[in-house]
């Protein structure tokens, strides 16, 4: 049975064709997410109220022999949780559509990953122009080395001790942290700062605190 093709069968799922131009080389599509609300990034909560809208340009698959440039209208929620520090932020997609802060959809970044693995740098640019995607083989290099990266796991343990180059120098306070698959650390003058730069500064993170000196005052906050 035949089928016709509707607009929105040719952006990721879950958006709306709201017009699609040429210009030039390149076919313009604009497309609005179909989902009223949005989740905040901080305490999930559902939010409705917009606060704004603005346009973010992604590269996605190319479309009968032309670039494809995807215009999405982006939405700015107001989280109304009272707990909540983030009062506006921007609305978040499915991980496997589009991630925050990204320049292609995810499906032309899994095939520019892809590339990258089999070719190579110059070898994949290379090829990729001729699909008419258009990346450098620096972000071929980058994209294989993000998605090959494998998480690491929030800090369990930190140590914290203090040493000094000279003795007549002031001291300074070393913190690292186990419980991962690979060590690091960090240096600071304080050690509670210390402990902050080795957790990334994140928070609800439950650190167990070894430490190796006489004033516990200086490492201990309520």
């Amino acid at each position: 049975m035949l089928r016709s093709f509707r607009p929105s069968a040719f952006v990721p799922p879950g958006f709306h064709v709201e017009s699609a131009v040429h210009d030039g080389a390149m076919t313009v599509i604009t497309v609005r997410h179909m989902i009223k609300t949005s989740r905040c990034p901080d305490c999930t909560a559902i939010a409705e109220r917009i606060h704004s809208r603005y346009l973010r340009r992604l590269a996605d698959l190319p479309l009968a022999g032309r670039q494809v440039r995807l215009v999405v209208v982006a939405r700015r929620f107001r989280c109304d949780a009272a707990f909540c520090r983030r009062a506006i932020f921007t609305e978040r997609f499915s991980a496997d559509v589009l991630a925050p802060w990204a320049r292609r959809t995810a499906r032309l970044d899994c095939l520019v990953h892809h590339l990258g693995l089999a070719l190579g740098g110059r070898p994949a640019a290379s090829f990729a122009r001729r699909l008419m995607l258009p990346v450098s083989n620096d972000t071929l290099l980058r994209v294989v080395r993000r998605r090959g990266r494998p998480p690491i796991p929030p800090p369990i343990v930190v140590g914290i001790d203090d040493w000094a180059s000279k003795p007549e120098r002031r001291s300074h306070r070393l913190a690292k942290h186990q419980g991962g698959p690979k060590g690091g650390s960090s240096l600071a003058p304080q050690g509670f700062d210390a402990c902050k730069k080795v957790t990334g500064g994140k928070r609800h993170i439950l650190v167990d605190t070894a430490r190796r000196e006489r004033s516990a005052s200086r490492y201990s906050r309520p």
